[in-house]
């Protein structure tokens, strides 16, 4: 029989107002082990107790920086003989990997209704197996594992939402909603305001098709997720690799034009001409000053040492 873990983050946003209805699911199934993890700097440990009992899948009710976080200490040489599979609850603010690859539904009774399943031995979820979006900011150090990254005028645009949506008590979609129009009200009207939006990050963007020249850029995104959230996603093009990659080049052109084709990922025949790149590929070498956003998480890279992008790693996800 499979065996179940929940991990959750109390402090997570979501969870702060659902713990007690999570708790009490939990306790529901006696075969269950429930870790609530007050520290995600625990959770390698967290992981290593797991492997010891054998648990073949673990259910995070968190956001998308401790699902970030399980999945590299899994990747990065844990000590389960197998990989467990993985399953999402959306507990933080805007859960964009549990939007793509986790499970639907108020996540207590989600939590009820796989756990019920499971031990009737009755499947009534779907299994997707996914590559993960890896990124290395020094050589030799171990890889961060997580799902979606953005940098530059994606870094600024989730300082305003911290700084000035969210104080207004909105929350999850509806942040990520009005933080994403905040910046672009403020890109397509040249109007900056405290947080600076409308300036290029000059960085180098080495894809490995061409000798690479230092640029200024309005844009990085890199993600291995199929959809986001609100019905955006800005990507499109083809390639070999699973990793999808969108730059916008500074400044950007006939922006009025091409907001709306590349929020849909359906970009028009000039676009390309003027900035607007997409495609997908193995491997991504970045070289930049400007701080990186990596599922919710901030990272800043070293100066002159390029940030590697890889998507070579795979993790079996529970989806309904």
């Amino acid at each position: 029989m499979t065996r179940i873990a929940l991990i959750s983050n109390p402090r997570s946003q979501r969870n702060k107002q659902r713990m007690p209805a999570m708790r009490d699911a939990a306790a529901r199934h006696a075969d269950l082990l429930h870790v609530e993890l007050d520290d995600v700097q625990a959770t390698a440990q967290v992981l290593r107790d797991l492997a010891r009992r054998e648990v073949d899948l673990i259910v995070v009710s968190a956001g998308d920086g401790t699902v970030q976080k399980v999945l590299t200490e899994l990747l990065n040489g844990s000590e389960f003989n197998r990989l467990p599979g993985v399953a999402v609850l959306p507990g933080g603010m805007t859960n964009l990997i549990a939007a793509d690859v986790g499970l639907r539904g108020d996540p207590a009774q989600s939590l009820d209704r796989l756990c019920g399943a499971r031990s009737n031995g009755v499947r009534i979820h779907e299994t997707v197996v996914r590559p993960v979006l890896s990124m290395q900011r020094t050589p030799g150090e171990p890889p961060v594992h997580g799902m979606f990254l953005g940098t530059a005028a994606f870094y600024h645009g989730i300082m305003a939402a911290r700084d000035e949506v969210h104080p207004l008590g909105a929350k999850h979609h509806l942040a990520a909603a009005m933080a994403l129009a905040l910046a672009l009200f403020r890109l397509v009207t040249g109007w900056r305001g405290p947080n600076m939006l409308l300036h290029g990050e000059r960085m180098t963007v080495d894809l490995g098709d061409a000798p690479p020249q230092p640029c200024d850029y309005l844009l990085f995104m890199a993600t291995t997720l199929e959809r986001l959230i609100l019905g955006v996603m800005p990507f499109w093009g083809e390639g070999a690799g699973p990793l999808r990659y969108t730059s916008v080049g500074f400044p950007p052109r006939s922006l009025w034009r091409a907001l709306i084709p590349a929020m849909r990922g359906r970009p028009k025949p000039w676009m390309g001409a003027c900035g607007y790149l997409s495609g997908r590929t193995d491997e991504c070498r970045l070289t930049l000053d400007s701080p990186i956003v990596f599922d919710g998480e901030i990272f800043r890279p070293e100066a002159g040492v390029p940030v590697v992008l890889r998507a070579d790693r795979r993790v079996t996800f529970l989806r309904c």
